[in-house]
């Protein structure tokens, strides 16, 4: 990976020159890309994320508030700095935890667009092939044998490595067509490189989750999934 940052009056950019040349604030706007017909879909159940050949698949995600924030403005953060802000926080996470080798999507690039005290911003990486949600795969034939314990080994590296993901439920994680799993979506994530984190709030938040999206009617099911993945996180 190779990092770039360009910064003007009222706008940022981080990318990896690797990948694309630099990229101006057109780059992360959706009517820019359905005009050069290179919109190809919209991730179900976000609001937010767009799927984006350019070429090569990859996904571009607004950044938006929710909550009783999101009553005074959907897309305004406070600024306080260009590396502080979620775009570059979040695309700096991304990139140390892929070039740890952890299962996450490549980090594209990332804008930062602020005006006097606020911000709004974008974020661009990688689009796992042949992809679903786990929370879309718990209604359909993608689950194998196996993936539980798969699942709680894969949130057990993040936690080793020092990652403590701020929003781990089942549509922040992936399985691709080989089975393979991904976590996505770091914003406000935190990242302390060689300093294990405490799991279990994540993990909390996980299980809320699953109860959510699990099948009605099939409790034992989801007892014996969960049993899995806390035995395979725990050894």
């Amino acid at each position: 990976m190779k990092h770039e940052v360009h910064k003007e009056k009222s706008w940022a950019v981080i990318y990896d020159a690797c990948l694309i040349d630099f990229p101006g604030p057109d780059f992360f706007s959706v009517d820019y890309w359905r005009s050069r017909q290179a919109l190809t879909g919209e991730a179900v159940g976000r609001g937010s994320a767009w799927f984006v050949e350019i070429p090569g698949p990859v996904v571009l995600r607004h950044y938006l508030r929710g909550g009783w924030a999101a009553k005074f403005s959907r897309q305004s953060y406070f600024f306080t700095g260009i590396t502080r802000s979620r775009p570059f926080r979040e695309y700096r996470v991304m990139s140390e935890l892929f070039e740890l080798g952890l299962p996450v999507p490549r980090p594209v690039a990332a804008l930062c667009q602020h005006h006097g005290v606020t911000s709004s911003g974008a974020i661009m990486t990688t689009r796992i092939d042949s992809s679903n949600t786990l929370a879309d795969s718990l209604n359909g034939d993608e689950l194998v044998k196996g993936v539980w314990t798969s699942l709680g080994r894969c949130i057990r590296r993040f936690h080793e490595a020092g990652l403590w993901h701020a929003d781990l439920n089942a549509r922040n994680i992936l399985l691709d067509a080989e089975h393979r799993i991904f976590l996505i979506d770091f914003d406000r994530a935190r990242f302390s490189p060689g300093k294990p984190v405490n799991g279990e709030g994540n993990l909390k938040r996980l299980r809320r989750s699953l109860t959510k999206f699990w099948p009605a009617g099939d409790v034992s099911a989801f007892q014996s999934a969960w049993a899995q993945l806390e035995a395979a996180y725990d050894k």
